[in-house]
């Protein structure tokens, strides 16, 4: 299913200071959507109030389908800007992945879970021979690779990377590039906070948050 975003006047505030006001915009399916500003704009806010982790003091996040009809909140993958896997975890990007597409706990048939996991693990560019091995051992690259993945797992249809040229390698970089232009061809939104708007192939709209969004021109 594809799905158009729709932040409607949406206002945060932490820690007794305002950081968004009234924001307003769209982002569409099958589009790179860019979002630029400064550090401690908002880009962030405005990307956890999507993902559903800071409820505004007002507004709404609204989904559409490809009716324009209000549509349950879809699944959405999030690749964060910096890794969140401790080196001393045990447990191996294959068992990341496998939680994130069913974190119920208990014993079910694995060979589907499997499947999906290997299969996005490969489209993030880790080698086959590291899907099992703990990530406490895999490099910070790999590591990235592993939560690039876990973002896939599922086929979300809203992809969002939270300045993703800090934490990948140049290899890292041209592989998610190519799943931006996939993602895209599908239908699906990808959202991409960055200081370069064109980090990802180019966008198809940039918005410029810094204590609300506006519109920014395309290069």
């Amino acid at each position: 299913m594809t799905t158009t975003v729709r932040f409607s006047r949406i206002t945060v505030a932490r820690e007794g200071r305002w950081v968004l006001c009234d924001a307003s915009f769209d982002i569409h399916a099958g589009e790179r959507t860019a979002l630029v500003g400064p550090n401690g704009g908002g880009k962030t806010t405005l990307v956890r109030v999507l993902l559903g982790l800071i409820r505004p003091v007002s507004g709404t996040v609204t989904f559409l389908d490809e009716s324009g009809a209000p549509a349950p909140r879809p699944r959405i993958g999030y690749l964060s800007q910096r890794s969140t896997l401790s080196p001393d975890a045990p447990v191996s990007g294959l068992d990341l992945v496998r939680l994130e597409l069913d974190p119920r706990p208990g014993f079910r048939p694995r060979k589907r879970l499997d499947t999906e996991a290997r299969s996005a693990l490969g489209r993030a560019g880790l080698a086959a021979e590291l899907f099992d091995r703990p990530v406490g051992q895999l490099s910070g690259g790999q590591r990235q690779r592993v939560l690039l993945a876990r973002a896939l797992a599922g086929s979300p249809s809203i992809l969002v990377l939270d300045e993703p040229d800090t934490a990948l390698d140049a290899e890292g970089m041209k592989t998610l590039r190519r799943i931006v232009a996939e993602e895209v061809n599908h239908g699906d939104a990808v959202i991409y906070v960055t200081h370069d708007s064109n980090s990802m192939g180019g966008a198809d709209a940039i918005w410029r948050v810094d204590g609300t969004v506006r519109a920014e021109p395309l290069a």
